[in-house]
């Protein structure tokens, strides 16, 4: 069943209009690999535009700070032949530049990253275990809300949420958010991201239930629509 925070879901699938205020970050051209090629606007990628050699990774340029709820969308446009393509987060210093010459499943290779891999399966500290869905075929809208207030990071396939990956992350380091590929000419766009501080606000929000629209106010319906990512149960 999916999860009730998701009811805005397809008012917001429906809308080909993306905000400004909906992008919050992108990828950061300095902490990439060199097989790495950015677009102007700085939400899309593409890895191993020629030939791969390697593992190709990049990160984003703003880091997830403690007591923030944040949850980001990536469209995923890459060949189903690859060693490996992953979505997740990883601390300050973990080394996205290590596998540059080697095929490898880079995210949650060691202890300071966690990933969520094309093949289903979900990667943390050199360990692999079975989650969720294979990417599709063709592109995939992969979902990640990681919540640093308590730890946890979940991801969601084409808006279907596949429940808490990963627990107990430490919630006093700063976390970026990630990706990889071994495929050639993989494509990752950032659609949306966005966070709020758990603070009061947030936690009366998920107790809001925007199908009785006419007993919320305007101003506060505005609020909750614009809230759709934030678990109702918290």
């Amino acid at each position: 069943m999916a999860h009730p925070s998701y009811r805005l879901l397809k008012e917001v699938e429906n809308s080909s209009v993306v905000r400004p205020t909906d992008l919050e970050w992108g990828w950061d051209p300095l902490e990439a690999t060199t097989d790495v090629t950015i677009g102007n606007d700085s939400f899309h990628i593409v890895v191993h535009p020629n030939t791969s050699q390697g593992t190709g990774a990049v990160r984003g340029d703003m880091p997830f700070v403690p007591g923030q709820i944040y949850y980001w969308e990536i469209e995923v446009d890459g060949s189903h032949t690859a060693t490996d393509m992953i979505i997740g987060v990883g601390t300050n210093d973990f080394n996205l530049k290590s596998s540059e010459d080697k095929y490898c499943s880079l995210i949650g290779s060691d202890k300071k990253s966690w990933g969520y891999s094309y093949m289903g399966v979900k990667h943390h500290n050199g360990e692999r275990s079975a989650y969720g869905l294979r990417f599709d075929k063709k592109k995939t809208l992969i979902g990640v809300r990681l919540d640093m207030w308590r730890g946890t990071l979940e991801f969601f396939h084409n808006r279907n949420p596949l429940g808490v990956a990963f627990g107990k992350l430490n919630k006093e380091h700063l976390l970026y958010p990630m990706v990889c590929s071994t495929a050639c000419r993989t494509q990752f766009t950032v659609k949306y991201c966005r966070s709020l501080p758990v603070n009061l606000q947030v936690l009366c929000l998920q107790v809001l239930d925007s199908n009785n629209d006419s007993l919320i106010p305007s101003g506060l319906l505005k609020s909750v629509m614009d809230s759709w990512w934030i678990p109702k149960s918290y």
